[in-house]
C-alpha cells in the first residue's frame, strides 16, 4: 500500500517537474545574458557562470553609443508600419464582414492564398520593385513592404473579430442616415480598439524583430534598424561578448515594457470573439 501512494504522489508530481525544466530553460538564457554583459573578455573565460564580483557598466555606456542610431531607425520604422497595417487592415475586415460587396468571397479567398506564398519567394521581386521606385536604403523601403505584408494576416483577425458584432448595430446607425465613413470612424474604430491592439502588438514584435528585409534594402549604417545594427556589431566586436550582451539588454527593455503594459489588451484582443452566440 505505501508503494502504492508513494507511486501516485510521484506521478502527480511529474506536470511540476516537467514545469520546472521548462522554467529553467527559459529563465537560463536570460540570465546568461545579463551576468555576461557585466563582465568583461576575462571575466567571462574564467566565471561563466557565476555573477561577476567588478561588474563593469561602461559595457553599457559602450553599446548605447554604438547602437542608438538603430534604436531611433527602429523606432521610426516600426510604428508607421504598425499605423498602417492597422488602419488598412481595420478598414478592410470592416468591409469583408459587413458590406455587400461583389466577389467579396472570392477576393477573401485570394487574401487567404497570400499567406501561403513563401515570403523568400517575394523577396527579389519586391527589391526589384524597391530599386524602380528609388527606395532602397530609405524608411518607405521598410515600411511599404512591412505594411503590405503585414495587412494579410490582420485583415484575416479583423475580418474575425467583426462578424462577432451583431449586424443591428451598424443597421441602427444606417437607418439614422449615418454614411459608411461617418459609420467607420465612429462606430467602428471605437470597438475595434481590442483587435487594434492585438494587432499592433504582433505587428510591432514581428516588424521590430525583423532582419532579413531591412538587411537587403538598408545598406548603409546610419540607416540599419536594430536587428540588423546588432549583427553588424557581432562583426566589429566579434570577441566582445560583454558588449554585445549589454547592447542585447538595452534592446530587450523596450520589448519587455512593452509586453507588461499591454498584456491584458492583447490576451482581450485574442479571446474576444472566440466564443460566438
Amino acid at each position: 500500500m505505501k508503494n502504492k501512494k508513494l507511486k501516485r504522489v510521484k506521478s502527480t508530481h511529474i506536470p511540476e517537474i516537467i514545469l520546472l525544466i521548462f522554467v529553467v530553460l527559459t529563465i537560463a538564457p536570460i540570465y546568461i545574458m545579463i551576468v555576461t554583459s557585466l563582465k568583461d573578455q576575462n571575466q567571462i573565460v574564467t566565471n561563466f557562470w557565476g555573477i561577476p564580483t567588478m561588474p563593469h557598466w561602461e559595457n553599457y555606456s559602450k553599446a548605447w553609443s554604438v547602437i542608438r542610431k538603430y534604436v531611433l531607425n527602429s523606432f521610426i520604422i516600426t510604428p508607421s508600419i504598425c499605423v498602417g497595417v492597422i488602419m488598412i487592415s481595420v478598414f478592410a475586415g470592416y468591409a469583408f464582414a459587413k458590406l455587400e460587396l461583389p466577389a467579396k468571397e472570392l477576393l477573401f479567398t485570394i487574401v487567404l492564398m497570400f499567406q501561403m506564398i513563401p515570403v523568400g519567394l517575394l523577396l527579389i521581386p519586391m527589391y526589384l520593385n524597391i530599386l524602380s521606385l528609388h527606395l532602397n536604403d530609405t524608411y518607405w523601403g521598410v515600411i511599404l513592404p512591412g505594411i503590405a505584408g503585414g495587412s494579410i494576416v490582420a485583415t484575416v483577425l479583423s475580418r474575425s473579430f467583426f462578424e462577432g458584432i451583431p449586424d443591428s448595430v451598424f443597421e441602427a446607425a444606417r437607418i439614422d442616415g449615418a454614411k459608411e465613413l461617418v459609420i467607420v470612424l465612429r462606430m467602428v474604430m471605437p470597438l475595434s480598439l481590442p483587435i487594434m491592439g492585438t494587432i499592433f502588438l504582433q505587428t510591432f514584435f514581428s516588424k521590430f524583430n525583423e532582419f532579413m528585409w531591412p538587411f537587403i534594402v538598408l545598406s548603409s549604417d546610419k540607416m540599419r534598424t536594430i536587428p540588423v545594427g546588432l549583427n553588424q556589431l557581432a562583426g566589429q566586436y566579434g570577441v566582445d561578448y560583454g558588449l554585445q550582451m549589454a547592447a542585447y539588454c538595452i534592446v530587450s527593455i523596450p520589448l519587455i515594457a512593452l509586453i507588461v503594459c499591454t498584456m491584458k489588451i492583447y490576451i482581450g484582443g485574442v479571446t474576444v470573439g472566440a466564443v460566438k452566440e
